[in-house]
């Protein structure tokens, strides 16, 4: 008799397993026929590294990402991102040496499967740390390009000396550091701040190493000989144009020279020089002449600009459009407290154009010329004057005669 229950028992437990297999199977074959599995790969997982010994460093190449082949159904595919997986390379108890570590990955999801990481593996090699102090050297460059009367001295870097750290097999190969400035027509101190260049006794450079500081301030002075001096050109003219012409603009090449002479003589130079005299009577096109320089006796010309016919001086003619010429008294703003200019000139020269209604109803004081001091200190300084004309008239200031003017701060 309990044969017969047990048989019965047994026989409606298989069936409820055999209709619950039946209907998991149906749910899956659903589910997989609604979204089918899907293998591929994500790339761009981050990779960490994580338990670097103390007084350790990775001297060799370590990749900033992965990519994982996965399985996952469609769906769950749609929401995969990289930022989901946490990827790491595990150094615990590594010392000094080559090591094959394995890539470590954590799949949060339990819907995803993780098939392969690629790369597998990574050759890390560790390396002692090191830090060591070496000195910065400055290596000037086109110090021949220093203009004339001018002297250049000794550089001075702040701080003189650096600290590197890496690899000891890489710090080791360091000698020194290097900074490069250039003394290109330099006519005052010259004040960079530079990162240096890691170099070793073979002057190749030494990539790899952290610096701190990881710039210098290099400081080279530069100043005038005794005796020299740069000023302006400013060049004269004779006589008006042709009716119907006006001078829209004169430029002088070059600008600037440098003189010599008895210190006194140089000194009460008003830090410009004129040309001879340029007649541009009756002109109906533009005049280009050679002129020489009106020097004061005892004063010498050096370089650019010396000579009977050193000065080249054009005079642009053009067609009276719209132009006027207008001599502006010079003035001087934001000078410091407790200072006072000195201009060597003036007035200027400023040369407008625009439409011919604008300009017969401009006044002279509409026109303002400039020396802007803000931050200048006590010296001797060229400034590029600051023009200012109406606004909305449609006047452009075409020149300023001379377009640098020194001025004395004391």
């Amino acid at each position: 008799m309990m044969g017969r229950i047990w048989r019965a028992i047994a026989s409606n437990i298989s069936s409820a397993l055999l209709a619950l297999l039946l209907a998991l199977v149906s749910w899956l074959a659903a589910v997989y026929e609604k979204s089918p599995p899907r293998t591929d790969v994500l790339p761009g997982v981050q990779l960490k590294v994580v338990n670097l010994g103390e007084g350790l460093i990775i001297s060799s190449e370590v990749p900033n990402e992965v990519k994982l082949q996965l399985r996952a159904l469609s769906s769950t595919w749609q929401q995969l991102k990289a930022a989901s997986f946490d990827a790491s390379l595990d150094l615990s108890g590594l010392g000094v040496g080559e090591h094959d570590v394995s890539i470590k990955v954590a799949v949060a999801d339990q819907n995803v499967i993780l098939l392969a990481v690629q790369p597998p593996q990574v050759t890390v090699l560790l390396e002692q740390t090191e830090s060591r102090r070496v000195r910065v050297r400055v290596k000037l460059l086109d110090e021949e390009a220093i203009p004339l009367g001018y002297v250049s001295r000794v550089p001075t870097v702040t701080p003189e000396q650096i600290t590197v750290s890496g690899p000891s097999t890489t710090v080791a190969q360091v000698t020194e550091a290097v900074v490069e400035v250039s003394l290109k027509n330099a006519r005052e101190t010259v004040i960079r701040q530079e990162t240096p260049s890691l170099v070793d006794a073979l002057g190749n450079r030494v990539q790899g190493l952290g610096m701190s500081p990881a710039s210098v301030t290099i400081t080279v002075q530069v100043e005038r000989q005794v005796g020299y001096r740069d000023v302006t050109v400013r060049a004269v003219t004779e006589g008006t144009p042709a009716s119907g012409y006006w001078i829209s603009n004169i430029t002088v090449e070059p600008s600037l020279v440098t003189v010599y002479g008895q210190q006194s003589v140089i000194e009460a130079l008003p830090g410009y020089l004129d040309t001879q005299t340029l007649d541009v009577r009756g002109a109906t096109v533009d005049v280009i002449k050679r002129v020489a320089l009106a020097l004061p006796e005892g004063v010498l010309v050096l370089g650019d600009g010396a000579g009977r016919e050193g000065i080249l001086v054009r005079v642009t003619v053009e067609p009276l459009l719209g132009g006027q010429t207008m001599r502006r008294e010079i003035t001087v703003k934001n000078l410091r407290s407790g200072l006072s200019a000195t201009p060597s000139l003036t007035h200027v020269d400023v040369i407008l154009s625009g439409p011919m209604p604008a300009l017969q109803q401009l006044k002279p004081e509409d026109v303002q010329a400039a020396l802007d001091l803000l931050g200048l200190p006590r010296g001797t300084h060229k400034v590029i004057p600051t023009i200012t004309v109406p606004e909305g008239l449609g006047l452009e200031v075409k020149r300023v005669v001379p377009d640098v003017v020194e001025v004395v701060i004391q």
